[in-house]
């Protein structure tokens, strides 16, 4: 097969053959964490695999079986259907979660979403959850349209036409948003989020970049006593909080915007990557 891997990195199901492992028995639902660490040094020893030295990726999740380490597999509730715990234990709301459990959202607060992927929709559902005003920026025409609709983003813009800076400083006393999460990767939005915040503010980094970023710390970050901020992947604890929200009210159904067999994953893959799409959920065949 020249090296090809199964892709994949979300998923919810059940065990089909726990092994050796005493913790699970065949049938618990699970939702998977897929960050496998050494297990032995400081942030492994505090379940924050992630942020290990040694770290690997497991995952392969876009298979009907997959075998995982026991320590990348989370127990889930009987009562939450497979559809909705594939995104509280995914990136869709791990993530968004991750981020904004370090801001103290409040209610009424007004704050701007770059980027309407699926870490931009989660990033929105929770903010509306908490009562937050949310404008977001989205090129995607389709995008726009699904978070406004589907998620309730209070005002939706297009980068390519509207002017962002004068939409957000009309809307929070003409010194900008004191939050940002920006979520698209794009090194061109993640510059306009630290041009765009209002001195003292935040800036939250989601969505990943590795092609590199210029910016002059002066400007963008000392003058302006920025803090910037950074939110990557979930924990296990992370994953019994979102259940608690969900149980309190949150509601991630609109996320969705395909759910397809996964015979069809190439086909939807190619519109996800032209943003066709919001959420999609892929489903073992028929």
């Amino acid at each position: 097969m020249g090296g090809y891997q199964i892709p994949g990195h979300e998923m919810a199901g059940e065990v089909a053959d726990p092994g050796n492992v005493k913790s699970f028995k065949t049938g618990d639902r699970i939702v998977t964490q897929i960050m496998d660490g050494c297990g032995e040094c400081f942030y492994c020893k505090n379940g924050l695999y992630q942020f290990c030295g040694s770290l690997k990726y497991e995952g392969r999740t876009h298979a009907e079986y997959v075998s995982l380490p026991e320590k990348c597999v989370i127990k889930a509730p009987d009562d939450i259907p497979y559809d909705m715990l594939v995104l509280l234990g995914g990136d869709t709301v791990g993530v968004a979660n991750r981020a904004l459990s370090q801001l103290g959202i409040k209610a009424g607060q007004t704050v701007f979403v770059s980027g309407a992927g699926p870490i931009g929709l989660g990033v929105t559902a929770l903010l509306k959850h908490y009562g937050a005003i949310v404008i977001v920026s989205e090129p995607s025409a389709f995008r726009r349209d699904f978070i406004k609709t589907r998620v309730k983003a209070d005002l939706v813009l297009d980068p390519s036409r509207d002017n962002i800076k004068e939409e957000l400083y009309s809307r929070t006393e003409n010194i900008g948003p004191e939050i940002i999460i920006e979520c698209s990767g794009n090194p061109g939005a993640q510059l306009n989020a630290l041009e765009l915040v209002r001195c003292r503010g935040t800036v939250m980094f989601c969505g990943e970049n590795y092609k590199g970023l210029e910016i002059i710390p002066s400007n963008h970050i000392i003058h302006k006593e920025v803090t910037v901020k950074g939110a990557f992947y979930f924990t296990a604890p992370d994953f019994r909080h979102i259940l608690s929200l969900y149980r309190n009210g949150l509601d991630v159904s609109g996320l969705v915007s395909h759910k397809v067999p996964l015979k069809d994953a190439p086909y939807i893959l190619d519109q996800f990557v032209h943003g066709l799409t919001g959420k999609v959920i892929l489903h073992p065949q028929e």
